[in-house]
């Protein structure tokens, strides 16, 4: 048997924005829902954080989710263990009130946990582990001190590892109370990256601009060889080009690449070498015909620097930032400074319009 994993939907994310959604709508019926029939799939894990605000839900949003999303499912005959994420939660130390039971108690084929529990799949049993808060710490940690399953899966946050592409999380739990496992599957940071037995999957699609270089998709467990395989998703969110028009190749490559599949999209221009303005113009012009759904235009500033000193504007946001940092000397702790800026720009992007 194989069972489809996935996680940190976020529905409503970005202030329930409309492209936002169609591109996380677009993902299941043309991504997630074929590969479930093709392959006569009918078991998923969801592994927390189903919708993306802790305080209320966005009714336009939940009608799209429920039409789109958990109607297609159940008709499918598809059966979904959800277990509660942090997103999902009302209050911050318990799991008591959460949107998932709210919302989506009324499908039979999804069965929500909020505390942590054992199922079995085909002779193989698998631990779900909701999110752990002040109230029930001390259970789940007994819970996987004694749980026999040779698979754990649940919304951890540990300890050192990615919680976005070069972003390390510092002040989680540690990890060594789930050694003991074969394979441990977890949501909650966005980057898909594993460490010995501990598998983070990462959000099936982009989210936001930190994003641009990750590979996003979905994971199938098998039950008999206990195998995790990666699928894919192909749909982008977010492009990144950059401009020369000293390089005649460079330019006609760059043009090639302007097509209908950036409608709708968040697009960045890097300028490295403009020196004809009317062909840049004509250039930014063909790209608001696409109806992109942003544009911003970063120019080079890097001239007057040494070649060591050089920014990378192709590489997204955290990563300049995180950069920087380390050149810095300094005798401050830069994994501090790297999480209050880490802190500082999620948050920026939870606020943006």
């Amino acid at each position: 048997m194989k069972i489809a994993c996935v996680n940190d939907s976020h529905f409503g994310a970005r202030n329930d924005s409309s492209l936002f959604l169609e591109h996380f709508i677009s993902f299941y019926e043309n991504v997630f829902f074929p590969y479930l029939k093709d392959n006569d799939i009918k078991n998923v894990i969801h592994l927390g954080d189903f919708f993306d605000r802790r305080k209320y839900v966005n009714f336009s949003t939940l009608k799209m989710v429920r039409e789109k999303v958990l109607t297609p499912m159940e008709e499918m005959g598809v059966n979904i263990n959800l277990l509660l994420g942090n997103h999902d939660t009302y209050y911050k130390n318990t799991n008591k009130v959460n949107s998932p039971k709210e919302l989506l108690s009324g499908y039979s084929n999804i069965h929500i946990h909020e505390k942590p529990v054992v199922v079995e799949y085909d002779g193989l049993c698998v631990g779900l582990v909701p999110w752990i808060n002040e109230e029930n710490k001390d259970d789940s940690l007994s819970f996987l001190s004694s749980c026999k399953c040779p698979i754990v899966a649940g919304h951890f946050e540990f300890n050192g590892y990615e919680v976005l592409r070069g972003v390390k999380f510092s002040g989680g739990m540690s990890d060594s109370c789930v050694k003991r496992f074969e394979k441990v599957l977890s949501g909650h940071f966005h980057s898909k990256s594993h460490n010995n037995n501990v598998f983070y999957l990462g959000t099936q699609y982009q989210i936001t601009f930190s994003d641009l270089n990750d590979v996003k998709g979905f994971h199938v467990l098998d039950t008999e060889t206990r195998e995790l395989e990666f699928v894919e998703n192909p749909e982008r969110m977010f492009y990144s080009f950059v401009y020369d028009d000293t390089d005649k190749e460079s330019l006609k490559t760059l043009k090639s690449q302007l097509t209908k599949k950036l409608e709708n999209k968040f697009v960045k221009i890097v300028v490295e070498n403009k020196t004809k303005s009317s062909m840049f113009e004509t250039f930014i012009d063909a790209l608001y015909e696409l109806n992109v759904a942003d544009l911003s235009v970063i120019e080079d500033f890097s001239t007057n620097l040494q070649d060591d000193e050089k920014v990378d504007l192709a590489q997204d946001t955290l990563t300049i930032i995180n950069t920087e940092l380390d050149l810095i000397e300094t005798d401050l702790d830069k994994e501090s400074l790297k999480r209050i800026m880490k802190n500082l720009y999620m948050e920026s992007i939870t606020n943006e319009e």
